[in-house]
């Protein structure tokens, strides 16, 4: 059996110093079911918009990817562009516009990033982790992570971890796409070990 060399990234959007967004979208389908891997492109209204969060008056510059306290990737047009040119297929691009504190449209071509099913790749076994509070198939907090690569499909670029699902991953072939597009508002931690933690400084 060979080992898989592949290198896979934590995504981080949350800690981007720019615009923060803290209301979902209004007559969608409710937020928690974008955590269960199923379509929804279907059901997401027209017309959506996000607005930038009252409780972070400060915070206004809109990045390529929006930081936000609902665990979704939100991310420009430039991103989807540089996902369909890598020839990602399984995720669904539900688009919004984003409105800055004043209601006014800054990012009219955004998209919440919704990859659809999940990948196996947690080794169970020599990950530590603590189960999800309110469903124990889910994965709560991370201390650890361990990866079992061989059980990541090799098509997978952009994807979540089955019991991981509030959690987002890119691939290496990603990673340097986005860097070379001077994508902004990310950071990446290497998966392979990761604490579950955001507050260190940058892996790459």
């Amino acid at each position: 059996m060979t080992t898989d060399n592949r290198t896979f990234w934590m995504l981080d959007t949350i800690s981007n110093p720019g615009a923060v967004i803290e209301t979902y979208v209004a007559d969608a389908p409710s937020k928690w079911r974008l955590f269960e891997g199923q379509s929804h492109i279907a059901q997401f209204p027209a017309g959506a918009t996000l607005k930038f969060s009252r409780d972070f008056p400060k915070h206004r510059k809109l990045f390529d990817f929006v930081a936000n306290t609902m665990s979704l990737i939100i991310a420009s047009k430039k991103v989807k562009d540089i996902l369909d040119a890598l020839g990602v297929d399984n995720c669904e691009y539900l688009p919004v516009a984003v409105k800055d504190h004043k209601d006014k449209v800054v990012g009219p071509e955004y998209f919440i990033i919704h990859p659809v099913g999940g990948e196996d790749g947690i080794d169970l076994e020599k990950s530590v982790y603590h189960k999800d509070s309110f469903d124990e198939r889910e994965i709560g907090d991370v201390d650890l992570l361990v990866l079992n690569k061989e059980a990541i499909s090799p098509r997978a670029r952009f994807f979540r971890f089955k019991p991981l699902m509030r959690e987002y991953v890119i691939d290496q072939v990603v990673a340097d796409a986005f860097k070379a597009g001077k994508v902004t508002g990310y950071r990446l931690f290497a998966a392979e070990g990761w604490d579950g933690s955001f507050m260190h400084l940058e892996a790459e």
